[in-house]
């Protein structure tokens, strides 16, 4: 039974290990910088940084994904960001809606966290075009 425990806690690590292997930078920063302040007021600014590093990203990505396309396609990618960003900011509403029916601070970085995932999301959804495109050269 100790060994199966053993070996248990060992998989458990070993997973936990290589999920942070995957994990992004910006990800990686964010839980280092709450791990290292972890007060409501240290999250919220935590969180609050990795929602514009994201936000920085998913700009990146998208010039280089405007930069890989015919122009048929960058203004279908046009079209769909504007579309996106109007989505995004109704979506940010009833995420704040919804965190100000919350009592407590504790609250609040959760409420970016969430914002920083719908960012986070169209980032990466964008790469995904991104390395299809360059995995089809």
């Amino acid at each position: 039974m100790r060994r199966l425990m053993f070996a248990l806690i060992a998989l458990m690590l070993a997973v936990n290990v290589h999920a942070k292997e995957k994990q992004h930078v910006i990800d990686l920063t964010a839980e280092a910088c709450t791990d290292k302040n972890p007060s409501t007021s240290g999250m919220v600014e935590c969180y609050t940084r990795a929602e514009q590093e994201w936000d920085n990203e998913l700009n990146r990505v998208y010039k280089a994904l405007q930069g890989q396309l015919k122009p048929k396609g960058q203004d279908a990618l046009k079209q769909a960001q504007r579309e996106w960003i109007a989505q995004r900011d109704k979506e940010f509403d009833l995420i704040n809606a919804i965190h100000a029916q919350l009592d407590g601070t504790m609250w609040i970085p959760v409420m970016i966290a969430k914002r920083v995932d719908v960012v986070k999301a169209r980032a990466l959804e964008l790469q995904s075009y991104v390395d299809l495109l360059k995995d089809a050269e």
